[in-house]
């Protein structure tokens, strides 16, 4: 009996995980729910969290993951404010 063959999913991809997380400083529950809308179909904050350890993406601190969290996007120039 041979291995019944699947295709990776988005989660799945190192790159894609490494882009998100490391790169954007999204969290594990943004990272779910980007791919929850992008492929409609659940999933979990903590497989996200499990992928990120099989491909050895190191976790946020609390510390780090609280200032993330906390950050205020600037708004992009010329979308500061209205004047009536």
């Amino acid at each position: 009996m041979g291995k019944t063959l699947r295709t990776k999913t988005l989660y799945q991809d190192k790159e894609w995980l490494q882009q998100k997380y490391v790169k954007e400083k999204l969290s594990t529950v943004q990272i779910a729910k980007i791919y929850r809308e992008s492929e409609n179909k659940w999933c979990d904050p903590n497989t996200i969290s499990r992928w990120l350890k099989k491909h050895n993406i190191g976790m946020r601190s609390l510390a780090e993951a609280q200032q993330n969290r906390h950050s205020v996007p600037t708004p992009p120039a010329g979308r500061r404010g209205r004047s009536s």
